[in-house]
């Protein structure tokens, strides 16, 4: 086969200096691939303008591969889709029936969340219209094209992908890219959010063989994660507290593997004596539909061997009777004005839309409550707003006191810390020719250039958004 007479090139549209938002593009073999096209969660007038606003024509897009159903990784197909793009979505087995789930989910929530905004601003005038809606929502999901672990896609005849364990959540998978160069064959890896090398559920991700273009996440370039063997002792002062004083715990969670990660932690805990019991809530439609598909994918190759026998053995690993599930808004809302102690369980994970507002919005002044973080906030949210101890936030656009105790807990993380990457780095069988540090702020990424620089690898980019390289 000829080479190309154009040079390949990669150009980062989101997640570059920040975690949200992921958008890679591969231009390479007469083909345009976007890694992932993820929403942007942010400040709102931020978000608004970086979602809303295409840095690429959507309909010259060949296809795009999704690394994992995370919203910032999934969340903008719906923008794009309607803004004219209509080639194939590939994705995992597994991450395509929980994108389904997850994007009909975003449709309303992007509706719904305008509707009450407005409402609530009605005197000053002030109106957001939705991102998109569950038509542009219905037309990407049209266009996913679900596929088996090591299946090799062809977009064009001169390039090459296939999906690899990633280790992060159930169907998460890295990118494996061959291509031709004028230069020679090339093989770029895009790893999405990677997995930690020891973590409950997920079998941790192994790197692949001859690899020239590493572009790999940095959520957590510079920190070591707490161990996993401190989430019952944490948890467990915090039931101890609720119960004392009759306060709610609100957990923002992402419903896709924290939640069901939440569950099993909270079932070991009811099998200490010790443990008071108190009602659990998990108010998230969405995270009661993706544990069925969790149940559905029980052999899916993004677990552990450990897991799956367990999961064998139980048949139904993540049915607990102590779980009280609030599908619809008027059990949402019941929660509010009953008592505690109990806790809730809630989307979204950053506080960003949905059911949580409104129980933040009803708990964030009572001293008696605790907001427990259990999972990445990226800068400008409200989620990061309270972990960083602001005591004054707005939510839908009216400022609240904050009395209620803010925790962290980030013993859950499904990213990869420091040395969990540079282990991952480091079992590459070569030295990349560049590797590229995204999904990451940029004193985390500065950490780990530095962390990788040390240990003797060179080509270390830290693009900016908007940012292309050529891959000779």
């Amino acid at each position: 086969m000829a080479a190309p007479a154009e040079p390949a090139r990669i150009t980062f549209h989101g997640a570059a200096g920040e975690v949200t938002g992921s958008r890679h593009l591969l231009e390479a073999a007469g083909v345009r691939l976007l890694f992932d096209c993820g929403l942007f969660q942010g400040r709102r007038a931020e978000a608004a303008a970086k979602n809303r606003n295409s840095p690429f024509e959507p309909s010259s897009i060949s296809a795009v591969f999704l690394s994992h159903a995370h919203i910032d990784h999934c969340g903008l197909l719906p923008r794009l889709a309607g803004d004219g793009f209509r080639g194939p979505v590939y994705a995992t087995r597994e991450t395509a029936d929980l994108v389904a789930i997850m994007l009909a989910d975003s449709a309303r929530l992007q509706e719904m969340d305008a509707k009450f905004f407005n409402k609530v601003h009605a005197a000053d005038g002030e109106r957001i219209e939705p991102l998109y809606g569950e038509k542009e929502a219905d037309l990407a999901l049209s266009l996913l094209r679900p596929c088996g672990p090591g299946e090799m896609l062809s977009p064009s005849a001169g390039l090459h992908s296939r999906f690899l364990n990633a280790g992060h959540v159930l169907g998460s998978a890295m990118i494996q890219t061959d291509f031709e160069t004028p230069a020679g064959s090339r093989r770029l890896l895009y790893t999405g959010d990677l997995g930690r090398r020891e973590v409950p559920l997920m079998r941790p991700p192994e790197p692949p063989a001859d690899v020239d273009y590493l572009v790999i996440e940095s959520t957590y370039g510079g920190r070591t994660h707490e161990p996993s063997s401190e989430i019952d002792a944490r948890l467990g002062q915090l039931l101890h507290k609720a119960a004392a004083e009759k306060g709610k715990i609100i957990i923002p969670a992402f419903a896709l593997e924290r939640s069901q990660e939440l569950i099993v932690a909270l079932d070991r805990l009811r099998n200490d004596p010790s443990m008071p019991e108190i009602p659990v809530y998990v108010d998230s439609p969405m995270a009661i539909n993706i544990t069925e598909v969790f149940n559905k994918h029980l052999e899916g190759f993004s677990f552990d061997r450990e897991f799956k026998a367990y999961a064998r053995k139980d048949g139904d690993p993540f049915g607990f009777d102590f779980i009280k599930y609030a599908r619809s808004k008027e059990e949402s809302q019941a929660l509010n004005s009953r008592p505690g102690p109990m806790i809730i369980i809630s989307a979204s994970g950053m506080c960003e839309g949905g059911r949580i507002l409104h129980h933040l919005r009803n708990n964030i002044a009572d001293p008696s409550a605790t907001v427990l973080i259990v999972g990445y906030q990226a800068a400008g949210t409200l989620g990061r707003r309270l972990q960083d101890g602001q005591k004054k936030v707005r939510i839908f656009g009216l400022q609240h006191e904050v009395a209620a105790e803010i925790k962290t807990m980030p013993h859950f993380s499904s990213h990869a810390d420091r040395e969990d990457l540079l282990a991952f780095v480091k079992g590459l069988n070569r030295k990349p020719r560049k590797i590229f540090l995204v999904h990451g702020e940029d004193s985390q990424r500065d950490a780990l250039a530095e962390a990788l620089g040390t240990a003797g690898f060179g080509g270390i980019e830290k693009p900016r958004l908007g940012q292309s390289f050529v891959l000779d």
